[in-house]
């Protein structure tokens, strides 16, 4: 009779299915009100340095008018010129070739942008804003039996306002990545083994650097596995396949199996995440490359609470990986993003539960996240 009357139980509609979706991404009030805040303080630093200040000239923009001037600048001009024109075998301005960026999230802008034509640029800004939006309530929902939903929103407001966070916003792979590499260890915590390395593959071809999340999501499901090898375990490796096939796509374009790294030489980096002597920090310390190393210095001082925290290894390695991978390269120009999406700090900060750390730090975040994000919009600061 029960099971006659389980059958006879309408499949949910879109309506009931895109329910639970929203519940599933658990985006509560507090995740929103600090993602609109944050957005609200990237609008006005973009006004600030389009308007008030002298921008710097050499910056280029994305595409044109007010506002998409600053927030595809930079990175985003390269992003949303392979979104036009593809990859290019020479490069495409002074030294510098964009077969030194993964394809993933220019060919979703791409896709994206065929019904309106011409608006590449507003559509990358959506694609990076929603899934940074998405990210926050997957971290919610993957940080709640670690830290209790309260201390998990908390972690994912912080990350909205963090110093280096406007990036976000910009027409730049980091949103996308993150939404990746959060579903993937979410993916991972509950048994769906395919799921988990399809989102890995995809995070490395947002980033290359998403690689190094192969230890971390292996130990999740070894633990898993009682800590013995399994066939499931084996999807993980579609993350290398992902990379190997980018870079043999990029040397049938260029006609050199060497492409991609000679790309990175124009940036002052050399292999995977290197940099020529006269790149170092140690060449020539500045002002900026000291701010640069305070970020460091910062960010490895959050792992002492580790043991504190009681964090599993599997998560900090992320920090400790991501960390590594930016010390290996000589080059401390995008540490401030780099580290930030090591999302387990977040959850450090969370829990600490000091004066300073509760009502001081979150102040003090959101005026470097304007103060840098003037500084970026204008020219003067490299995301």
């Amino acid at each position: 009779m029960q099971a006659s009357l389980a059958a006879s139980v309408p499949a949910p509609g879109w309506r009931g299915r895109l329910r639970g979706f929203a519940a599933e991404l658990w985006l509560d009030g507090g995740v929103v009100a600090m993602f609109a805040v944050s957005r609200l303080l990237v609008l006005a630093a973009a006004f600030v340095a389009e308007a008030l200040i002298p921008r710097n000239p050499a910056l280029d923009p994305g595409a044109d008018g007010p506002i998409l001037r600053s927030l595809t600048s930079w990175d985003g001009w390269y992003y949303l010129g392979i979104v036009r024109d593809g990859y290019q075998a020479a490069p495409v301005s002074g030294a510098y070739a964009n077969v030194a960026f993964p394809p993933l999230y220019p060919a979703v802008v791409k896709v994206l942008s065929l019904p309106f034509p011409g608006a590449e640029g507003i559509v990358a800004i959506l694609v990076s804003n929603v899934a940074f939006l998405i990210a926050v309530g997957l971290l919610v929902r993957l940080g709640t039996p670690y830290l209790g939903r309260r201390r998990a929103t908390i972690a994912a407001g912080l990350l909205a306002i963090y110093p280096f966070a406007s990036v976000f916003a910009m027409a730049y792979t980091e949103s996308l990545f993150l939404l990746l590499i959060v579903a993937a260890f979410l993916a991972a915590e509950r048994g769906h083994r395919a799921w988990t390395g399809i989102c890995l593959a995809l995070a490395v071809l947002c980033r290359l650097q998403g690689i190094a999340l192969l230890l971390p999501l292996a130990i999740v499901l070894l633990r898993q596995d009682g800590w013995r090898p399994r066939p499931t375990q084996a999807w993980l490796l579609l993350a290398p396949l992902a990379a190997a096939a980018f870079l043999a796509y990029i040397a049938s374009v260029t006609g050199t199996a060497t492409a991609y790294l000679d790309a990175q030489q124009a940036w002052g980096r050399e292999g995977f995440g290197g940099a020529g002597p006269q790149g170092t920090i140690a060449a020539m310390l500045t002002p900026y490359q000291g701010a640069l190393i305070l970020t460091l210095l910062a960010t490895i001082f959050l792992l002492v609470f580790v043991r504190e925290d009681r964090l599993r290894p599997e998560y900090w390695l992320v920090p400790v990986m991501f960390i590594a991978a930016e010390l290996a390269s000589g080059s401390l120009e995008a540490v401030g993003r780099v580290t930030m999406l090591a999302f387990p700090l977040g959850w450090i900060l969370a829990n600490r539960r000091s004066a300073v750390a509760r009502r001081a730090w979150p102040l003090v975040s959101v005026g470097l996240f304007t103060l840098i994000a003037v500084l970026q919009f204008g020219g003067y600061w490299v995301p």
